[in-house]
């Protein structure tokens, strides 16, 4: 196997350092300002972009998370009132539907005033089209090569 290039090693770490920093920064923010870790805001943020209410596993499937540890925090975020979960249609009880409460719609929407202000301060405040044209090229390469 031939040697990888350093300079695209490089970039991989730049990359890994930009996200874990951003990760970091919202985590703080949302703990300190909304008591809320990031991964249930992200798991509410894909619920109202669904609507509302989407199937267990397309919801693991959307934050790239093992079915079991999505089930371990929607468990704790139920218990919280965030959210409830519903059997789908009679015919399939398979299909486990979770559903954003009205306390879980407040909670998201109070917490994504401090998301997007950070990811504005963190992220998009610094880039400029040519920035955001190239990082929507090279990330489409990297997702579609699943």
């Amino acid at each position: 196997m031939a040697k990888p290039d350093p300079e695209l090693l490089a970039v991989w770490r730049s990359f890994l350092i930009a996200h874990s920093s951003v990760d970091r920064a919202l985590t703080v923010a949302l703990d300190e300002e909304r008591d809320l870790p990031l991964p249930w805001f992200e798991a509410l943020n894909a619920l109202q972009l669904a609507g509302g209410k989407v199937r267990v596993m397309d919801l693991a499937d959307q934050l790239v998370v093992s079915a079991s540890s999505l089930s371990r925090r929607l468990n704790r975020m139920e218990d919280d009132g965030l959210i409830r979960r519903d059997r789908g249609r009679k015919d399939d009880q398979r299909a486990v539907l979770v559903v954003l409460t009205r306390d879980g719609r407040d909670t998201w929407r109070r917490a994504n005033t401090t998301y997007l202000r950070m990811i504005k301060r963190l992220f998009l405040n610094r880039l400029d089209d040519s920035d955001v044209s190239a990082l929507q090229r090279a990330f489409a390469k990297v997702v579609d090569s699943k």
